[in-house]
């Protein structure tokens, strides 16, 4: 006797009314894959940026503008945890890499007030691997040649052909 978790669901077309109502998506910066200042960081960091930067138009509705102009986010680490199904120790995890290049800082308020979050903007001067035909060119970015030339696991070598 099978399992209904165990068949596949039926999968739900994007349809046109979707497209052009805008459907809510989370917007992730090329340059988070592009750039090769970038290219170390997890995809769960480069998501939870994306997380992060969607929060801008609350912070504008409730005022979290600070004396000098700039925009902070509230967003609770159990927050984040939720919406990334992960644990905290992995949000602070995230949050410490995002910190490393740039892109996130926390400022402390106390008095158990939860801190404010300030994201940084993507550095665009850092150099951009172009492609001139990135879906169907066979040449292997900078990024892959060096993870193939480091790959220490046991899978098979990425050869190009």
């Amino acid at each position: 006797m099978t399992n209904d978790q165990d068949k596949p669901r039926k999968m739900e077309r994007v349809s046109r009314d979707q497209v052009e109502t805008n459907e809510r998506f989370y917007k992730i910066p090329k340059a988070l894959f592009e750039n090769e200042f970038y290219s170390e960081m997890k995809l769960e960091t480069k998501m939870a940026y994306a997380i992060l930067r969607d929060r801008f138009l609350l912070s504008i509705k409730n005022n979290w503008i600070d004396k000098n102009g700039d925009v902070y986010l509230i967003y609770k680490n159990n927050d984040l945890q939720t919406i990334l199904s992960v644990g905290e120790k992995k949000v602070i995890s995230l949050k410490k890499e995002l910190a490393n290049v740039g892109l996130l800082e926390e400022e402390r308020q106390g008095l158990n007030k939860p801190n404010r979050l300030y994201v940084g903007n993507i550095n665009a001067d850092f150099e951009v691997i172009h492609r001139a035909n990135p879906l169907g060119n066979k040449e292997l970015s900078k990024r892959q040649v060096r993870n193939c030339q480091n790959d220490r696991s046991r899978t098979v070598k990425t050869t190009v052909k």
